[in-house]
């Protein structure tokens, strides 16, 4: 591999992306109101959608032969990269939302400056991103 810094990074940012998107789909028609619902389907969905972006670029970088699935389900849990706050329960709506504001606040900065990248392909997921968090 030529630049496992690069392709660890990509896998950082993508398990995050995966884990907290997967927590957030957990609750997929369990709002408390329809428009919450909605909002945070969408918020899964978009999470997702980004976390197969840079784990498909990881899978190039890497160069083995290895596709975005198989990074984002088929590693050891030892192998995910991720924050901790992206593996909290749901538990009560409040908190959760609590955690996706924090998420969110932190995120928007990291792929705000992740626009400015020389690497065309992460400037172009931060870009997405970025019009994603806001």
């Amino acid at each position: 591999m030529k630049n496992k810094e690069l392709y660890t990074y990509l896998l950082r940012l993508g398990d995050n992306a995966l884990i907290l998107g997967h927590r957030l789909s957990e609750l997929c028609s369990r709002a408390p109101f329809i428009e919450e619902d909605l909002a945070i389907t969408n918020m899964a969905l978009d999470m997702i959608g980004r976390a197969q972006a840079l784990l498909n670029y990881a899978a190039q970088v890497e160069e083995a032969g290895h596709t975005e699935d198989e990074l984002a389900y088929r590693r050891a849990e030892n192998h995910y990269y991720n924050h901790l706050i992206t593996e909290m329960p749901n538990g009560d709506f409040a908190h959760t939302i609590a955690r996706q504001l924090f998420v969110s606040a932190f995120e928007l900065y990291q792929y705000t400056e992740l626009e400015k990248s020389r690497d065309v392909v992460i400037a172009g997921i931060a870009a997405k991103a970025v019009k994603e968090i806001r």
